[in-house]
């Protein structure tokens, strides 16, 4: 069976190394000479998620994140304690490098061309395939004209990378503002010798520059970095809802193209490692491969929404009544699982949200 792939982001690239593994002769079509730029993502992912991904995640570790404390500006908050090594810090560029390694390795014939058309028969541009999987991107322009694209909610997120002493190596902190993060959230991810701080906001809320400055300010003045910024780097967050209709006769988008999200963080790695893991075997009905993942992104998307365009009054309120609480938890791809993972203390966690928007 001949296929196509339209765009080796990390969609695109893990589909690829998936396919030909299994057989599948596989042209990986790229507008780009180069695949992991430009960098964008924090590259935070569960061990669940490296284990999906392979070897190319393993050998690109760049540190864990074992805690995680959710608050609020004033660092009123709760604790999130996940086992050791609980998340993993992931070099994104070097990652996705290593995945077209595999892949050509497996026979995968790498085309740098510029796709302007595909047909849902499954034809891209002139040539013909038995199947076309696109992997074009949050903008999804290809997947729009195919009525398979995502609807998500975008805001635009910006990394500070600071090379330098933390205070808590392998512990984040996830600020809920308004005024840092309009429409999402800020963070400080501290690992050994440097740290990742940044924050997002939707479309014209805001100077992101800016608010990622005030971060790091913020961060500094709490003790929590020291060290002089080496890197800045960003892009959109898609927050959910996917697409409920992935494909399209012959053609199916994957990746940030079909909202492969996860609607709270905006994670993309582990949704597409799902689906890349199931389409080989689904190839010949590759819906199959979105289901149940796909539902279950859509009823978080409501949740993340909340959480993110909440009150202000709400994220002051609500921290400052879970201030020191701390909370053991396993989950960290599936968000429905974390909230049950709460379950000892969620009539209390229920109760002080209630209050706290009274």
């Amino acid at each position: 069976m001949k296929l196509a792939i339209v765009g080796a982001g990390f969609a695109g690239l893990l589909t690829a190394k998936r396919l030909s593994e299994r057989g599948f002769k596989v042209d990986l079509f790229e507008e780009h000479d180069e695949v992991g730029v430009p960098e964008h993502c924090t590259g935070i992912v569960s061990r669940r998620a490296v284990e999906l991904i392979g070897s190319e995640a393993k050998e690109n570790v760049e540190g864990y994140v074992s805690e995680y404390f959710l608050s609020n500006s004033d660092f009123h908050g709760i604790w999130l304690k996940g086992p050791k090594d609980f998340t993993v810090k992931l070099r994104r560029r070097d990652l996705e490098r290593d995945l077209l390694e595999s892949s050509l390795a497996n026979g995968v014939s790498f085309i740098k061309k510029t796709v302007f058309r595909v047909d849902p028969k499954g034809k891209v541009d002139e040539r013909v395939y038995e199947r076309v999987f696109v992997a074009e991107g949050w903008r999804a322009e290809l997947s729009k004209g195919l009525g398979i694209a995502h609807r998500s909610r975008t805001v635009y997120g910006l990394n500070l990378e600071v090379k330098g002493r933390t205070a808590y190596p392998g512990t984040s902190f996830i600020i809920f503002d308004r005024t840092l993060a309009p429409g999402f959230f800020a963070w400080i991810v501290m690992l050994e010798g440097k740290a990742v701080v940044g924050t997002a906001s939707e479309p014209k809320k805001a100077n992101v520059m800016e608010l990622a400055r005030k971060v790091l300010e913020i961060a500094r003045e709490r003790g929590l970095v020291e060290g002089e910024v080496v890197k800045t780097y960003g892009g959109v967050i898609l927050t959910g809802p996917p697409s409920l209709a992935p494909c399209n006769s012959k053609v199916c988008a994957i990746g940030d193209a079909a909202g492969l999200n996860k609607p709270l963080t905006g994670g993309g790695l582990y949704p597409t490692s799902v689906v890349a893991r199931e389409l080989p075997l689904r190839i010949e009905n590759p819906i199959r491969a979105y289901f149940p993942l796909v539902p279950r992104l859509y009823a978080e998307t409501p949740i993340a929404r909340f959480l993110h365009k909440a009150p202000q009054r709400f994220y002051a309120n609500f921290f400052s009544k879970v201030d020191g609480e701390e909370v053991s938890v396993s989950e960290y791809d599936n968000h429905l699982k974390t909230l049950l993972e709460m379950k000892s203390k969620s009539l209390v966690f229920l109760l002080k949200a209630v209050s706290a928007l009274i």
